[in-house]
């Protein structure tokens, strides 16, 4: 059986990719390989990895209606690594209905507990 594509898209297997992260065999050490792993988490559906990697100040109650959208595909736009916080511009799509949608993010990333974590949406590119 071939090996599957990593959902982040970057071109690297999934076993090879945002496995590691979802699996909790490792974690990762940026913001924008972050984001990748949340998009692959929702693309497949792991709710746990996504409470895990939101910042406990900002995560809302999350359950499995909130991942009924299927994720198809994602495009990192640019990301700015700092120290204590990063910024990552990207544009997921998503079948709703069998109609693809696009979402276009900016979103802030900050470090908790030594982890990056998911903040929250930026209303531009500051």
């Amino acid at each position: 059986m071939p090996e599957q594509n990593c959902p982040c898209g970057s071109g690297k297997s999934f076993e090879k990719c945002c496995n590691l992260y979802l699996s909790g065999q490792a974690y990762p050490n940026t913001a924008e390989a972050l984001m990748r792993s949340r998009f692959s988490a929702f693309a497949t559906g792991n709710l746990p990895y996504l409470r895990k990697t939101w910042d406990p100040a900002t995560c809302p109650e999350l359950d499995a209606d909130d991942l009924q959208n299927q994720w198809t595909r994602l495009e990192v736009i640019r990301s700015k690594q700092g120290l204590k916080k990063s910024i990552v511009e990207f544009k997921a799509w998503y079948l709703q209905n069998d109609i693809e949608h696009e979402m276009h993010e900016v979103s802030l990333f900050k470090l908790h507990k030594k982890r990056w974590v998911y903040i929250e949406p930026l209303p531009g590119w500051p």
